[in-house]
């Protein structure tokens, strides 16, 4: 279970921290430099490294709710890269 919980979080984290480098109105919270900016190329190697254990959670006696959670934040950032296997 606590698996699960780290597939469908760590994504989400991941999606929080792009909105806030790239798209959140600035506030008083302290500017991500732009030197730890997660990079595109950094957002795709993330997204094909969760992708399989992701699909494979779908399938798995717990947890589905989770995993479908975890890919429609994966699906937010590179749909390109996660919508085909999901329809085969």
């Amino acid at each position: 279970m606590k698996l699960m919980k780290l597939l469908q979080r760590l994504p989400a984290s991941v999606v929080r921290r792009l909105h806030r480098e790239r798209y959140k109105k600035p506030c008083w919270i302290t500017p991500v430099p732009a030197s730890h900016k997660l990079t595109d190329q950094d957002v795709t190697d993330f997204v094909e490294s969760m992708k399989q254990p992701v699909l494979m959670a779908m399938f798995s006696k717990t947890g589905s709710m989770d995993a479908a959670q975890a890919l429609q934040n994966l699906a937010l950032m590179r749909p390109e890269l996660v919508i085909p296997p999901v329809l085969e």
